[in-house]
Formats: structure tokens, sequence, C-alpha cells
């Protein structure tokens, strides 16, 4: 028999066309038990994340690109998807240093865009517009200790883009927005009854001390 891969699969939506492919990955993480209401911070400080991956297989040398949005930001489009709005912009830009004694990094820039009409006042069948780029750049520091990209130092290696019908995109966060929702119920649950079996272990360790102090008072 075929050996079966037992590793889950991060996916959890994925769009194609006939050129072009967007899909979802879950990079969800769970903060420490110290940190309760941290739900989408690990120990390592690492936040949870949705990766947005994008490939444009047109060419013989296929193009793929990436994203890692914050389970808030998918909320946020999602809401703007669901209150059917009818012009809609949004634009990430990240920046990250893989190399500690370089201030060069790999950026990450992600937009979404709706819009109605085209340039010759046309209504459009795919109104809406994703676009991922991935690129180098100069890394900043702000006083809160993040990262930004330095102005003018930003250059674009790679970029796909894809265009998205109303219902095509609806899918696409509706799933997204599902999957970080049932994370964070699922962390909450655990962590409930995490400490709830510590409030009935500390209950029998006492019941155990107690007892025993009795048989030896009673010898």
């Amino acid at each position: 028999e075929k050996e079966q891969n037992m590793d889950v699969s991060k996916q959890i939506c994925v769009h194609k066309t006939q050129n072009t492919l967007l899909e979802f990955n879950s990079f969800l993480r769970m903060a420490e038990p110290k940190e309760f209401w941290h739900l989408h911070e690990d120990f390592a400080s690492d936040y949870s994340r949705i990766r947005a991956v994008m490939v444009d297989y047109s060419k013989e040398d296929s193009i793929s690109v990436y994203a890692n949005l914050s389970p808030e930001i998918i909320k946020y489009v999602y809401s703007r998807i669901w209150n059917n709005v009818q012009e809609f912009k949004f634009f990430q830009q990240k920046i990250f240093c893989e190399d500690k004694n370089s201030n060069t990094g790999r950026v990450t820039v992600f937009s979404i865009q709706r819009k109605v009409r085209n340039n010759k006042g046309e209504v459009l069948n795919y109104p809406w517009v994703v676009r991922i780029q991935n690129g180098t750049g100069i890394a900043m520091h702000n006083a809160n200790g993040g990262q930004y990209c330095k102005k003018d130092s930003y250059r674009k290696e790679k970029e796909v883009t894809i265009q998205l019908k109303d219902e095509e995109i609806f899918t696409l966060f509706a799933r997204t927005s599902a999957v970080i929702r049932a994370f964070e119920q699922d962390c909450m649950t655990r962590r409930r009854q995490a400490g709830n079996f510590r409030n009935l272990y500390r209950m029998v360790e006492k019941l155990i001390v107690g007892t025993e102090e009795e048989k030896d008072n009673a010898a």
C-alpha cells in the first residue's frame, strides 16, 4: 500500500484561474499560558499570521510571491466584503531582516482593492484586484522597536496580480475568518479546561494530604 502523508496541510482555501493562483495558509499560534488573553502570540513572540500566497504560472518559469496578514486584518477585510462595500482599498508593506548584521531586509507588499468601474466607465465583472509584491529594502526602526522600510529604498523583484468576482473573494475570506474564529474558540476552551484540571488537582492533593495527616495523628 502507498504510504499516506500524515502531515496536516496548512492550506485553508485556494482560488485558481487559468494563469494565477491565490491561497491562504494558516500559521496561527497560541500564546503562552501566562499571556492568557494574547491569543495570537506564542512563547517566541512570533505572532499568528495568515500567509497569502500567489503564483503566476502563465510562463514557463512560474512566479511565486507571499505576504503575511494578521488575523485582525483578515477580519477587517472580510467585514468590508460582508458589508458589500462598493469602493475599497487596503495596502500593507512589511520588512524583515534575515541577517542581523545587515539592515537590508526582505519586503512584502499586499494590496486589495474593489472598483465598480474601469477608466472607461464600464462596470467591472471582476471588481476585486489582489496584488502581492516581494522585494528588498532598507530596514529602519521606530521608537517602539518595530521595523519599517526606508522611504524610496524599496526595490520590487516580483509581482503577481489576480482579479476576482464578489462571490470569489467572499469565499476566500469567509473560510479564512471561520478558521480564525474556530482557532480562537479552541484556544479559550483548552485554557479553561486546563484551569479546571489544575483546580481539581489542587483539591485532590489537599484531600490526600489531609487523609495522610489524619492517619499519622491516629497512629
